[in-house]
């Protein structure tokens, strides 16, 4: 459990919604280590090894006697990086202030599948009736949502999980703790096959993938190694073709950005799993790992189409999407109904809520998007389906083109698999 590197420090949290702490533990996170660095660690700084992760990754400790051994680990990562040049950096939990969920919506339909109008305006959606003409998406093609867990039992779920693991605690399975429903929330976006709460693709498979869980002060807590650990698991192991991130912020992790490097490299056999990550929810510039190069990083639009800001007229005045480079497109973010936790546990008593929000809801949009565009064609690249999730999108400038606050438009589902048949 990575609870008990510095179970001390958690309690720290960030003092506006939708930012990130990062407080560091008494440990360093080594990509890639060779023999040659983890001796230089234990000769020259006394640290033991005590986790040892896919692809080369090692976790190593300072040892007991240090007077400060977080900042001991701190020095060990910067001599071992510059001395031998190694992808070393303290082990950082990271703290996210969660952006809070309403409890009821202004709407009885599903309007980021199909705006009808009542709210907002005719078509501000990512035309899904259309895209189901086409396809609904395939159980071959998977889509690993990295959350606080995925309820695998749940049973508008649980016939598309297919895969599930637990990098907080190590449970068998990779369902959530108490009330921790964000990752439920997402997959039901994804893959839903309820009649009346309907996912975007529920024909796809899902891989439910644990990396974080709720502390105190409603905050959410990660660790960087085992994420990374998690990233490579969902690619690798589980052979995800899509990963879902809706988390991010703070400083970049060379474990974690690796990992990430990884997925679109050697994911699929080579052709490349598509990442797509939320750009945060501060209205304020894309955090970490959304700006990283390759990714498919999402803001949040609301039901006119619009950018989701702190002022626009869907109401929800306590968060805004964020923007800039690296921005590709938008996705609808406000007064989203999917499944909640089954049972009254979560954000509702039922097995649903009506108004999940955030660039959390926005980016399992794009992520079954994507999904469904690799069931019209299996053999595209990663970079060919992002490339073409850009091309398709609905502009929502006057002009077209890119835009720092809305990249290339609202996603446009049915466009995008039309795209993807003729390669």
């Amino acid at each position: 459990s990575f609870g008990e590197l510095s179970e001390s420090r958690i309690l720290v949290s960030p003092a506006d919604r939708g930012n990130t702490a990062m407080i560091p533990t008494q440990a360093v996170a080594v990509d890639a280590a060779t023999r040659a660095d983890i001796r230089f660690l234990r000769s020259k700084f006394g640290m033991e090894q005590v986790a040892e992760g896919s692809h080369g990754k090692t976790l190593m400790l300072s040892p007991g006697d240090a007077t400060d051994p977080v900042e001991h680990a701190a020095e060990a990562a910067l001599a071992l990086h510059e001395e031998r040049g190694a992808n070393s950096a303290p082990n950082f939990l990271r703290v996210v202030q969660r952006t809070p969920v309403p409890a009821v919506s202004p709407h009885t339909e599903q309007w980021g599948l199909d705006n009808e109008g009542t709210v907002g305006i005719i078509g501000a959606d990512v035309h899904a009736l259309a895209a189901w003409t086409i396809t609904k998406g395939h159980g071959d093609v998977r889509v690993a949502v990295l959350d606080e867990g995925v309820d695998s039992s749940h049973p508008a779920l649980r016939s598309q999980v297919v895969d599930e693991a637990d990098f907080v605690d190590g449970n068998e399975h990779g369902r959530p703790d108490g009330n921790d429903a964000h990752g439920t929330a997402c997959a039901g976006i994804v893959a839903s096959q309820d009649q009346d709460v309907s996912g975007l693709g529920p024909g796809l498979s899902l891989v439910g993938v644990r990396i974080a869980k709720s502390g105190a002060n409603d905050v959410w807590i990660f660790d960087d190694f085992a994420t990374a650990d998690a990233i490579d698991w969902s690619w690798d192991d589980a052979s995800a073709d899509v990963l879902s991130n809706s988390w991010g912020g703070g400083a970049p992790s060379p474990v974690i950005t690796n990992a990430f490097r990884r997925a679109m490299s050697d994911g699929r056999d080579g052709l490349g799993s598509v990442v797509v990550v939320a750009a945060g929810n501060s209205q304020s510039p894309v955090d970490y790992p959304g700006n990283l190069p390759g990714v498919l990083t999402v803001g949040a639009s609301n039901e006119w189409d619009k950018r989701k800001t702190r002022t626009s007229q869907d109401g929800e005045t306590w968060w805004g999407s964020n923007f800039g480079r690296g921005l590709d497109v938008m996705a609808p973010g406000v007064h989203i109904a999917t499944t909640d936790i089954s049972g009254a546990r979560g954000y509702s008593a039922s097995d649903f809520t009506p108004a999940f929000n955030g660039t959390s809801s926005a980016t399992p949009f794009v992520a079954a998007a994507a999904a469904m565009m690799l069931t019209a064609d299996p053999d595209l690249t990663q970079e060919r389906v992002r490339e073409i999730i850009r091309e398709t999108a609905d502009p929502l400038t006057s002009g077209g083109g890119w835009s720092k606050f809305t990249g290339y438009g609202r996603v446009n589902t049915y466009r995008a698999i039309r795209q993807a048949r003729r390669g």
